[in-house]
């Protein structure tokens, strides 16, 4: 794994052999360390990440006015579905991102609401 041009600290996240995903660790511009991950290893960290973020928005919010940063990374994921969800009276977002999924359990009604968005957002002309 090599550190592109400009990096200096973070994550390094790229495809591996076999179907794994290479995640290395860089810190001043150098690479402190790598290894691989399963796509479902790397789908649980993902959920576990966003779920901090959360707990952290939530604990930020208590002593402001609830609004945090709106720019974040965007993602497009591979394929979408519907699942069952976490308990029995909600079902799942499921979005996949290759052999990676990631789902959202919500309750029946905001899951109808979410749909009816989806439809309404689909409906909308493009712009020219």
């Amino acid at each position: 794994m090599r550190i592109p041009p400009g990096f200096t600290t973070g994550l390094l996240i790229e495809s591996a052999p076999d179907g794994q995903v290479a995640v290395g660790v860089a810190r001043d511009g150098l690479l402190l360390g790598e290894f691989t991950m399963s796509p479902l290893d790397i789908a649980n960290m993902a959920a576990a990440m966003l779920a901090a973020s959360r707990d952290a928005a939530a604990e930020l919010s208590k002593g402001g006015d609830g609004i945090g940063e709106s720019a974040g990374a965007i993602v497009s994921p591979s394929s979408f579905s519907i699942g069952p969800g976490a308990n029995p009276e909600e079902d799942a977002l499921v979005l996949s991102f290759g052999e990676s999924h990631l789902a959202f359990s919500m309750r029946r009604e905001t899951m109808r609401q979410l749909g009816e968005s989806m439809v309404a957002v689909s409906n909308r002309p493009r712009p020219h």
